[in-house]
């Protein structure tokens, strides 16, 4: 195990970053490594940074182009690339998915009237910001994860710096889909005959496939130059491998000549494509299946983190290295899909709480300077992952420890190098470098006031109601209603004695209004996100029924999550 004593071979990257040298090895058979320009077929071509591909393809009346960037300085790029290659306009868009959208604008130029081709979801998954939650209150802690998960946190140069994608901020030039497609349907796009397949998704539920029956090429997202991530450790909805499976054998089965994707290299011939296909459909049949043996077989989640491997014959194929996450995570995943998080064995129904474990674990081992001792032994010999357990049993005892959080950076760091997958990479040393002081990590990470202000006033309404304090509020009942004058929406929340109901339509509230605020949309949003403090919330709205005083007494009944980062 690479966590435990064994020998990984490391290299560094032109940015001094020091990571697991086969990753990296395996990734320059499946990636672009920089700006590249591929001619991969008479009137295709992959533009790409080397993270993110555009596919542009020549038709008789301009340029149709597959993805637009992550911003719009992306899109700004790649509209350069494409002048280097062609003068056409460019007369057509189309969405792989909602997550390279933002450089529409550019690559358009004046053409904003054209063609912009999508997945139904798209517009309505950016509206909500895009982070895939399956509760939509859980958005600020995923954003976090987000940070953490790609390299926010890193530096820019240096042994810890990024080994893999870097989330990009800036401007977006995003172009709401204005032609939304169904499964199978089929468009003639600037004299360009295309079949487009939404059914089948990959990191998210938006995803479109878009196949060119004339070319035998098909445009995709999901044949990733690694390992399906059907696990992120930032959480999202449930990503299903039958349903990411299906979606390559529907690749395959087009027996296409040339594939394009999002992330990956392109495939060029039928034959490469699919052994290819082939290949990754395996593995992913591979970890589903041998996950649910492991279950028949009366393993619990932790079990299946060693028992579920690659057949010997696909642990060397390129697109299934693990780059991005690990398999070790994917069989806990799918346990819990099916079964919730009981492993089975009734003596886990009510184990002791952490911190009460922590404390008699620690005492049995001879107590807290023996088990630090153990720790830095374990450390010593590179028995990385029995350290880090170590020391987090002393971390529940003692948070503020310096030689505890000292250690605990060292060993998170050393697992940052060996690890094969980028994403697990930016976690490990995020974590280190905040453990040090070197950073400040936020425990949540709201979207940006314009990007929340494009969902209805009632999605952050009825989403606050999970932050009341049940203790604070216990002998509380009150009606407050909250009309956002700039919308002109009135909604309200029902507080009974620790419990919120949020009441979309104030004339079937039980009484009349115990408070009632009135405010412009940007103040409420500034509060909710915790970018505003609740007086001066208070301060910039009309109260309409009782006095500020009460309407502050309310609000404080909730979490200030501001105060607890």
């Amino acid at each position: 195990m690479i966590y435990m004593g064994a020998d990984v071979r490391l290299t560094t990257l032109a940015n001094g970053a020091l990571t697991n040298a086969a990753a990296q090895d395996k990734l320059r058979r499946t990636s672009y490594q920089a700006s590249e320009i591929d001619a991969v077929a008479p009137g295709i071509t992959v533009l790409s940074n080397g993270f993110l591909n555009l596919t542009v393809i020549e038709a008789a009346e301009g340029l149709i182009v597959y993805d637009t960037g992550e911003t719009l300085e992306d899109g700004e790029q790649l509209a350069k690339l494409i002048r280097t290659i062609s003068d056409k306009p460019v007369v057509a868009l189309i969405y792989s998915h909602s997550h390279y959208v933002h450089g529409a604008t550019a690559l358009l130029g004046n053409a904003m009237n054209a063609i912009v081709i999508g997945h139904p979801n798209v517009n309505a998954n950016l509206a909500t910001g895009g982070s895939g939650s399956l509760f939509a209150e859980t958005a600020p802690i995923q954003g976090s994860r987000t940070l953490q998960q790609f390299n926010h946190y890193v530096p820019k140069s240096g042994a810890d710096a990024a080994a893999g994608a870097t989330l990009m901020f800036g401007r977006s030039g995003f172009v709401p889909v204005n032609t939304p497609v169904q499964d199978g349907q089929r468009l003639t796009v600037a004299g360009v005959e295309m079949q487009f397949f939404t059914r089948f998704g990959s990191d998210t539920d938006d995803c479109l496939t878009v196949y060119l029956p004339a070319r035998r090429a098909v445009l995709n997202n999901l044949l990733w130059p690694f390992l399906p991530n059907i696990y992120t450790l930032r959480g999202a909805k449930f990503r299903d491998p039958r349903e990411w499976r299906e979606g390559l054998k529907l690749i395959r089965d087009l027996d296409p000549e040339v594939v394009t994707n999002t992330h990956a290299r392109a495939i060029k011939g039928s034959a490469a494509v699919r052994a290819t296909l082939d290949a990754v459909i395996d593995g992913l049949s591979a970890i589903l299946d041998q996950t649910l043996r492991g279950i028949l077989r009366g393993l619990g989640p932790d079990d299946l983190r060693s028992f579920v491997r690659l057949p010997r014959h696909l642990r060397d194929e390129p697109n299934l290295a693990e780059i991005y996450g690990e398999i070790s995570h994917y069989g806990p995943y799918l346990y819990n899909a099916a079964l919730g998080w009981f492993d089975g064995d009734a003596a886990t129904i009510n184990p002791l709480p952490p911190h009460d474990q922590a404390l008699r674990l620690v005492d049995a081992m001879g107590g807290f300077a023996a088990v630090l001792q153990r720790a830095n032994d374990a450390f010593a010999a590179k028995e990385f992952a029995w350290a880090v357990q170590l020391v987090g049993y002393l971390q529940r005892l003692d948070a503020a420890s310096p030689d505890v959080r000292r250690l605990k950076a060292d060993i998170l760091q050393q697992m940052g190098r060996v690890t094969p997958a980028h994403t697990v990479r930016s976690w490990y040393l995020s974590q280190a470098r905040a453990l040090r002081g070197e950073v400040a990590i936020q425990r949540l990470s709201f979207a940006n006031t314009r990007v929340l202000a494009l969902a209805p006033p009632a999605d952050s309404i009825e989403q606050y109601r999970v932050r009341i304090d049940p203790e604070k509020s216990a002998n509380v009942d009150l009606v407050v209603v909250l009309a956002i004058s700039d919308r002109g929406t009135r909604h309200a929340w029902h507080l009974r004695r620790g419990v919120v109901e949020f009441v979309a339509d104030v004339g079937r509230c039980r009484r009349r209004p115990d408070i009632e605020l009135a405010t412009e949309f940007d103040n409420w949003l500034r509060f909710f996100s915790c970018k505003r403090n609740v007086e001066e919330f208070v301060s910039r709205a009309t109260i309409t029924a009782a006095t500020p005083a009460q309407a502050i007494a309310f609000f404080s009944l909730f979490d200030d999550y501001a105060a607890t980062r």
